[in-house]
């Protein structure tokens, strides 16, 4: 794992078109980038897209870069700003907040996140807002409630998610809470919340599940429902009376296998993905799915399938969701950083069918992934 002090090398943009009818996936173009990216978000409005850089670092520190998507889908490079810490990670930008939008970024090295503004060409602006959290932590990724009144992190590190209400007139956030996982040393990494706005979905690293809360539509405040999911074969989904029991059920005897990895929600709200990494090369992850009711509630505790990865994944496996309700609306793709591909799955009833895969090979490949217009 990068401490924060390596070069990485050079990276680079790819752009691959999804045919939804054909169900095929092809590689259309490769933009040298600023930096390697781990971690994506895109600007509709502005037609831009936002990277964290694990670059070579600048001053101590690394950077995230803005760009434009051309008309031929290839990027031009906007503009880059120094970044908080040696290690910047997840980000996201809320195209509703400030005049033209804001972006959020936080590292997984150091202790601290941060608000930029946006210019209407989708370039970044100045920083408004530092977010301070307490040592040792390692921040790793955001969520916002559908009505943008709360926003999210994940705090792996200090095991317990923060929570924030959301200033739309200038972007800022103002501390709310902190929420703990089901377990003592989980890891909370990633969450998705229904769109109803009623739940959030917590994927925990090193526990191996996927906690379930209702959010409080008055405070914000999460609740741990006792339900947790297994994201492995090898566990089974439980609910429990007492917060914090260790439950071997969920807990493979192999999990130090594993890590618990990303968790996204279909745009008509009526599954849940989880994905898992293999940390032994040679061993597949695995993705999981379970069905959604309208309000954003489990429908079943048992999943809808559970389907090994082509590869390990090595830092990534990371999923995206079709955002569109055509004949992509149950398509994800998953990016592989083990075997560099990058693949497109369709859920078919209760089976995650895979489509087709593209190998990027020789260059720095594959990490997150934003679906474009």
């Amino acid at each position: 794992m990068l401490d924060g002090t390596q070069d990485v090398g050079k990276g680079f943009l790819y752009t691959l078109e999804v045919d939804a009818e054909a169900k095929s996936l092809a590689l259309a173009r490769t933009s040298l980038a600023t930096a390697a990216h781990p971690w994506l978000s895109i600007n509709r409005k502005a037609n831009a897209v936002y990277a964290s850089g694990w670059s070579d670092p600048v001053n101590g520190t690394r950077t995230f870069s803005a760009y434009t998507i051309e008309p031929d889908f290839s990027v031009s490079w906007l503009n880059t700003i120094t970044s908080c810490g040696t290690k910047p990670i997840a980000n996201d930008f809320i195209p509703e907040a400030g005049a033209h939008g804001m972006f959020y970024g936080v590292d997984f090295v150091n202790p601290c996140g941060e608000i930029w503004s946006v210019n209407q060409n989708g370039s970044f602006g100045t920083k408004i807002q530092a977010i301070e959290f307490e040592p040792n932590s390692t921040l790793h990724g955001f969520a916002t409630t559908p009505d943008l009144k709360y926003m999210y992190i994940m705090n792996l590190g200090g095991n317990n998610v923060h929570g924030y209400d959301l200033h739309l007139a200038n972007g800022t956030l103002t501390t709310l809470g902190e929420y703990a996982p089901s377990e003592l040393g989980a890891g909370p990494r990633h969450a998705a919340i229904a769109p109803s706005g009623k739940f959030l979905y917590l994927i925990d690293e090193e526990g191996l599940r996927v906690d379930q809360y209702t959010i409080d539509d008055a405070s914000g405040a999460l609740r741990f429902t006792d339900s947790s999911l297994a994201v492995t074969p090898f566990g089974t989904s439980s609910r429990r009376t007492r917060p914090h029991a260790r439950n071997p059920g969920l807990t493979p005897a192999n999990s130090t296998l594993y890590w618990g990895d990303e968790i996204v929600i279909s745009a008509d709200g009526a599954t849940l993905y989880a994905s898992t990494r293999s940390k032994v090369v040679g061993f597949p992850g695995y993705i999981s799915g379970w069905a959604l009711r309208a309000d954003g509630a489990l429908a079943d505790a048992a999943a809808l399938f559970t389907a090994p990865t082509p590869g390990a994944g090595g830092t990534s496996n990371i999923l995206s969701v079709s955002p569109w309700a055509d004949a992509s609306k149950d398509m994800i793709i998953l990016t592989d950083q083990d075997k560099d591909f990058v693949a497109l799955y369709e859920l078919q009833g209760r089976a995650l069918v895979l489509l087709d895969t593209v190998s990027i090979t020789g260059t720095n490949c594959c990490s997150g992934s934003v679906w474009l217009d």
